[in-house]
């Protein structure tokens, strides 16, 4: 019985993040995709932060070259510095970076 119940519960879980997701602002799930990497740094996984930086730069807007550019870079030098295992630098910049875009977020409300 307390297997079903685990299956039932993940389901729930499965539900209820499909709706945060599907809900959201574009700004909230960037917002989201931040704390999804700054949580895989805390945690020192690899393959978390990585797959949330594949997001990351999966979101840019190149039509906004210059902004697009720059973001593409820090995302691709955390990427270097998480193969390296450089968990402090990769969480101080999602942190700087997860902070800027809440402002703006924020300020544009």
């Amino acid at each position: 019985m307390t297997a079903s119940f685990g299956g039932a519960a993940t389901l729930a879980l499965e539900s209820y993040r499909t709706q945060q997701v599907t809900g959201a602002a574009p700004a909230q799930l960037l917002l989201q995709l931040y704390d999804h990497a700054v949580a895989g740094a805390v945690k020192q996984d690899q393959k978390q932060v990585t797959a949330a930086l594949v997001e990351l730069i999966g979101s840019l807007n190149f039509d906004y070259e210059e902004i697009a550019v720059g973001l593409f870079r820090l995302y691709d030098w955390c990427m270097r510095r998480v193969r390296a295992k450089d968990w402090d630098e990769v969480l101080g910049i999602l942190r700087e970076l997860r902070t800027a875009w809440a402002q703006a977020a924020a300020e544009s409300d």
